[in-house]
């Protein structure tokens, strides 16, 4: 049913950084939407871009990272994923990430294109890349990341995926194997 109002983005009346860290930069916006009315506090997530990867070795086989996920409480298994950093476009941080999480490295890196990570209250999109043909070398993990790298067969690796932006990717890749 129409109701008469077209969408347009809200008026944002105040803005508030509530916390900042080298996580995320949490924000409170006072808005007012296309009818007139109030909304707010109405908090948003300011991160950067976060690159997911579905690499390939030389032989077809999916490079997948097991690691602990705070926020979820649980360690699962997924596929390369972390944030694009300042200076770095996606694609570097898709290949510097691929590195750092598995010491893997590839050179046929397909661009899937991107996604809103969480269009509702994130202001970040997800990058997603495809790497065939890599070739293993050394881990290089950050301060704090614990990661166990494992092959799997990559027809049914979409059932193998819990986070559904590494859903996603595998998906989009598809059409690339």
């Amino acid at each position: 049913m129409a109701s008469g109002v077209r969408p347009t983005p809200w008026e944002v009346i105040r803005s508030a950084v509530v916390r900042s860290d080298r996580w995320i930069t949490l924000r409170a916006d006072d808005c007012r939407d296309a009818r007139g009315r109030d909304i707010g506090p109405y908090y948003v997530l300011e991160q950067p871009e976060w690159v997911s990867v579905l690499a390939l070795t030389v032989g077809g086989e999916a490079i997948l990272v097991e690691e602990y996920h705070h926020g979820a409480g649980i360690v699962s298994v997924g596929l390369v994923s972390g944030a694009v950093e300042d200076g770095e476009s996606p694609r570097e941080a898709a290949v510097r990430e691929l590195r750092e999480e598995t010491g893997y490295a590839g050179d046929d890196v397909v661009d899937l294109g991107q996604t809103w990570a969480n269009w509702g209250n994130q202001t970040n999109r997800v990058h997603h890349f495809l790497v065939r043909g890599c070739c293993v070398g050394t881990q290089d993990l950050d301060g704090g990341e614990i990661i166990e790298v494992a092959l799997a067969s990559v027809e049914r690796l979409g059932d193998r995926l819990m986070q559904s932006y590494n859903q996603l990717t595998w998906y989009k890749a598809r059409a690339h194997l």
